[in-house]
């Protein structure tokens, strides 16, 4: 409930402080005297955003603070998740600085924006000419369904399912996507493996390229190896002929001295070498052939090697064989797309159906609610001089499920008697809107799913005995939450177990807004005004006592 508004530098008002009540409130004041100023100070501190051309004062910060007295039991769990102290007396604050920097307060709490609009909508509905248009919405009729059916807990159940139908639907979208790329690279990737898996790439190619060297410079390799073994064996002069005459010499040196035995150890050791490298050199010559065909395959497998290494941009054939194994995992991969969407469109049929049977029970409850609901804006409707007025609930089937269930929801009304029934939107006037949304609003108070609710001239394009009807609604509305409301009637005003009035005066030329509470004798001459202007006359005065009694 809120006990009290200040604000302070705001639009045409220096400074004010409007004490509330419990119960109906009526609020009024001329044309133009700034009711609406008022509605949009409480929208500051509901989490509106701010306007520096709302400061009266440039030079001065503007502060508009609100009292709320909260159930614990219904606001402690917002402020434990918040992190603010709670208090059952909760102050809202707002501050805008000259700067155009706007701050906002929970019980002197620094908070975001969001924090304090999400507060602020479990605070105060407030119900404009603008928000009646509201009732055509889909979200609001399925809303004020389901309160009507007690079926709000099982449409959260439906949403819930919902969700997780849509998360499934969302992966296979993906995976459809990925399915439809890999069938664009599947025939790509087929001809890389093809290509790469033509050759042996678990070869050593130093050991091809030593292999074709030597191929390639065979008629070098005999001539020269022929060259090795005539320098080695050269009878005429050969290395080891030398060596032998050498090795003889020392022999003789031997007999003479024993420490020539080990030089002759030396050159036998080395003459025996020479004879090894001889062996070596010939046995390769004798296995050496002259294969031009096997030349040709080893000078195209290099060339092959190269190809792939520059075409593929890697170094060796190690990484040519890594790109391999990552192209057949990937291959693997676009394999098991199809049991990977298989499995998604078995489990989205699941949850699909998990989806229709909730919906199914939540449609249940919503047409055993639609008749309630139809008979109480009726009945409702009927009070406030629409007696041939007929409401209804449509609900058609959908072919898929929707954000709201399962089936449209339609609010209908025949207005006259033979007329054919339509949504509410094209056949219901002005005024008979605003009392088809008096009547839902009634029925959530009824509920009690409202907090401190604000009509902001609801009551236009009605008068007369409609017009104390609706406040006699408002009135009733009263006894089970807090109703406020901006009117120009006195029908309306005159039900309200306190009054508010907003008026205009020009002081040192500037025009100031106030807003006072009005005592008995206050609150006669104000209706009797509405009733007759600014001069009321006694029938006029005589009129509003009657209104107020």
């Amino acid at each position: 409930m809120l006990q009290k508004l200040s604000i302070k530098n705001y639009a045409l008002i220096d400074k004010i402080e409007i004490d509330f009540t419990n119960g109906f409130t009526a609020v009024t004041g001329e044309t133009g005297s700034g009711k609406s100023i008022l509605l949009g100070a409480l929208g500051l501190i509901l989490g509106e955003r701010a306007d520096l051309k709302s400061l009266r004062n440039k030079d001065e910060k503007c502060v508009i603070e609100g009292v709320f007295k909260l159930g614990k039991k219904k606001f402690s769990s917002f402020f434990y998740l918040n992190d603010i102290d709670f208090e059952e007396e909760t102050i809202l604050r707002r501050e805008i600085t000259p700067s155009g920097k706007s701050r906002a307060f929970i019980n002197d709490t620094p908070v975001k924006l969001t924090t304090l609009k999400e507060l602020g909508e479990r605070l105060i509905d407030i119900h404009s000419q603008h928000q009646t248009q509201q009732v055509n919405t889909i979200g609001f009729q399925s809303l004020v369904l389901d309160i009507a059916s007690n079926s709000s807990a099982v449409f959260e159940a439906y949403k819930a399912a919902l969700k997780s139908y849509e998360v499934i639907l969302n992966q296979i979208k993906e995976n459809e996507a990925l399915q439809q790329k890999a069938v664009a690279e599947q025939d790509y990737i087929n001809f890389q493996l093809e290509e790469l898996s033509a050759i042996d790439l678990d070869q050593d190619k130093e050991l091809v390229e030593q292999e074709y060297n030597l191929l390639a410079n065979a008629e070098d390799v005999i001539s020269i190896s022929n060259e090795v073994s005539n320098i080695i064996n050269n009878e005429q002069g050969g290395v080891i002929e030398v060596l032998q005459q050498l090795e003889q010499a020392l022999s003789k040196l031997e007999r003479v001295d024993d420490s020539y035995q080990e030089l002759m150890a030396r050159v036998k050791s080395t003459i025996i070498e020479l004879q090894d490298v001889d062996f070596e050199v010939s046995n390769k010559l004798n296995n050496l052939e002259m294969d031009e065909e096997r030349l040709v395959y080893l000078d195209e497998l290099l060339g092959e090697f190269n190809r792939l290494e520059k075409k593929y941009n890697v170094f060796g054939l190690s990484d040519l064989k890594q790109l391999k194994e990552e192209l057949e995992e990937k291959a693997v991969q676009f394999n098991s797309l199809d049991n990977t969407l298989e499995k998604l469109y078995q489990k989205a049929k699941e949850s699909k159906q998990e989806v229709l049977s909730v919906g199914s029970k939540l449609t249940g409850l919503r047409e055993k609610g639609a008749v309630v609901l139809e008979k109480r804006i009726k009945k409702i409707l009927n009070d406030l001089s629409m007696p041939n007025a007929i409401f209804k609930v449509v609900l058609s089937k959908l072919e898929e499920p929707s954000n709201y269930g399962i089936e449209s929801i339609d609010f209908q009304i025949a207005t006259n008697k033979g007329s054919n029934f339509d949504s509410l939107k094209k056949v219901a006037s002005g005024g008979e809107l605003s009392r088809v949304m008096l009547a839902i609003k009634t029925i959530l108070a009824e509920k009690g799913m409202l907090p401190t609710l604000i009509f902001d001239e609801i009551d236009t394009g009605v008068s007369g005995v409609v017009a104390s009807k609706m406040g006699g609604m408002m009135q009733e509305m009263g006894k089970k939450l807090q109703v406020i409301s901006i009117t120009h009637l006195p029908q309306v005003a005159s039900k309200g177990g306190s009054h508010l009035k907003v008026y205009k005066e020009d002081k040192k030329d500037q025009t100031h807004t106030f807003i006072v509470q009005l005592n008995n004798d206050e609150r006669l001459v104000e209706i009797a005004k509405m009733l007759s202007g600014a001069n009321p006359t006694e029938a006029a005065i005589s009129n509003a006592k009657e209104l107020l009694n």
